[in-house]
């Protein structure tokens, strides 16, 4: 819609066809002999659980915007301004909790829920202003399109048009959602009508009204004195059960309707039942756990979240993703609502579901940790795993792969020196071994440099010098016993204590080798390997 087509519609509207339409919804009607309209309807107890269970459960959601990566993760985008919006506050006199409460309700009751979206100078909305919805009417125009007229206290109206509001609706046309409670103002009707029925029984000392016999006519003195004192001495449940004292040989016949006969504890579940089945909630979420049982509790609460939680999940995600985030950054941001912690089953059932998910390599035990609110044990936890029968499609019944073949060491220990190839296989192995504790010791000292305070940096590093001495002799002693055996070296008590003092535990800590030194270094060690070999052949 162009600047023309919106100012053409702005000074062409008639203000005073305004005066020829409801401001209402619907109009409220008598159903079941009661007056049902948005406001009374609350008064049912069934009514208002169901809009408070939906509005309120929706609401305790956490809702994100986030931001997608290029290998198909995604972050929180904390500093976005649609993130305060949605996730903390959407305007200065109202928090995302109570804002989402209100908008739900509205869209529940009235089939509708609007809120005005302001935005600075750079077009970037920096707030959420809620409209009552029977002050909004939204109109469709051949020429303009969508548009909302918005009644003002006043005489006079605005018009709003798609991008500065926010509609949330329920199930309804292709521009407005339906009345909850116009559509099933029969159902609200006869509840609020059970309600007043089981006030006035009570009200009326329980018992339904009778007829007072009397063999003359009294006149207007003795009937208002009769009248009064059966109101003062028999009116109300405290005054129940009372002895009547008839005078002038009057008597007392009961016209009663027993409740059993009109079903009036049947009548009254049903309501239940029928004011859940409107609003798409279960039973057993306002209160009827008749048919819940403990078997069945669990899966009913996880329906109930996939049917009626998320619907309205998805529709102010749908709403926050058009109308808040930018035409050009919709590819990149999108706002979300984790349901998953409504649909987490028994701890038995999660335990499980982590297990198979981790077998199959798809979370860590980070992951995981994350999912359950629990902080991560380190880089240990990042590793993934997974059972090692698994295998891809294209390899089953293929031709097994023969195994590499094993090195062989020397054939006695008369041959000083071993193979020049057996030596190179080995040195590589030491390499391979050596940069595995080099790149450890890198990534731990610069998450390090990130996050400790330089005032507690030596205190950290003395503890990572053992920390990391440790892991450099657990890494290379079955490299040192592997090579001992293929060159035939029997006394590897020497090769313990040489490992114990490599220069590497304790000097170089915050030093980087390159590749080539580790080279060098792996060739050392081979050298001095020999040299303690000689030495045990000296000493045998």
């Amino acid at each position: 819609m162009n600047i023309f087509q919106r100012l053409k519609l702005l000074f062409a509207r008639d203000i005073d066809e305004f005066f020829k339409e409801s401001r209402r919804m619907f109009v409220p009607i008598v159903k079941g002999g009661m007056w049902v309209d948005h406001e009374t309807a609350l008064c049912l107890a069934a009514v208002f659980a169901a809009v408070r269970y939906i509005s309120q459960s929706v609401a305790s959601l956490p809702w994100e915007l986030r931001q997608r990566r290029r290998d198909g993760g995604s972050d929180l985008a904390l500093g976005h301004g649609v993130y305060r919006l949605l996730h903390t506050r959407p305007n200065p006199n109202i928090s995302s909790f109570d804002w989402r409460v209100l908008m739900l309700a509205r869209a529940n009751l009235w089939g509708n829920a609007y809120a005005e979206i302001e935005r600075d100078a750079m077009k970037r909305p920096v707030a959420l202003w809620p409209i009552e919805p029977d002050r909004v009417k939204p109109k469709n125009d051949s020429e303009v399109g969508l548009y909302y007229e918005i009644t003002q206290r006043s005489t006079e109206k605005t018009i709003l048009f798609p991008d500065q509001i926010f509609h949330l609706r329920g199930l309804g046309n292709d521009i407005e959602g339906y009345s909850v409670v116009a559509l099933g103002a029969r159902s609200v009707g006869a509840g609020l009508a059970a309600d007043e029925f089981a006030a006035s029984f009570y009200a009326n000392s329980a018992v339904v009204s009778g007829i007072l016999r009397h063999p003359k006519a009294l006149g207007d003195k003795a009937y208002d004195r009769l009248k009064k004192e059966v109101a003062e001495k028999h009116g109300g449940p405290q005054k129940a059960w009372k002895p009547w004292i008839l005078e002038e040989g009057m008597e007392w016949q009961t016209l009663t309707m027993p409740l059993k006969d009109a079903q009036f504890l049947e009548s009254r579940k049903f309501t239940v039942n029928e004011i859940a089945r409107w609003f798409g909630v279960k039973p057993h979420k306002i209160g009827d756990l008749e048919k819940a049982t403990f078997a069945n509790i669990e899966h009913q609460s996880i329906e109930d979240v996939r049917d009626t939680i998320i619907p309205w999940a998805l529709r102010l995600e749908q709403e926050a993703d058009y109308k808040l985030v930018r035409t050009q950054n919709r590819n990149t941001f999108y706002s979300k609502i984790n349901v998953n912690g409504l649909l987490r089953g028994d701890s038995k059932a999660r335990a499980q579901f982590y297990k198979d998910l981790r077998n199959m390599g798809a979370i860590n035990v980070n992951e995981i940790r994350a999912f359950e609110d629990m902080n991560p044990i380190g880089l240990k936890g990042d590793k993934y795993v997974m059972q090692g029968q698994y295998t891809t499609l294209e390899k089953i019944g293929a031709e097994p792969e023969a195994p590499p073949p094993l090195l062989e060491a020397p054939a006695g220990p008369e041959e000083e020196e071993p193979p020049e190839e057996t030596k190179a296989a080995w040195r590589l192995v030491f390499y391979n071994a050596l940069e595995r504790v080099e790149d450890r010791k890198k990534k731990r000292l610069e998450d390090a440099r990130k996050k400790i305070a330089k005032e507690k940096w030596n205190a950290w590093l003395d503890k990572f010098k053992q920390d990391h001495s440790q892991y450099l002799i657990k890494t290379l002693r079955p490299v040192f016993l592997g090579y001992a055996k293929a060159i035939n070296m029997t006394d590897t008590g020497v090769l313990e204590v040489y490992l114990q003092g490599l220069p590497e535990i304790d000097e170089g800590i915050e030093t980087d080798y390159s590749k080539e030194q580790l080279w060098d270094m792996a060739d050392n060690i081979q050298d001095k390997i020999h040299e303690l070999k000689e030495i045990d052949y000296a000493t045998s």
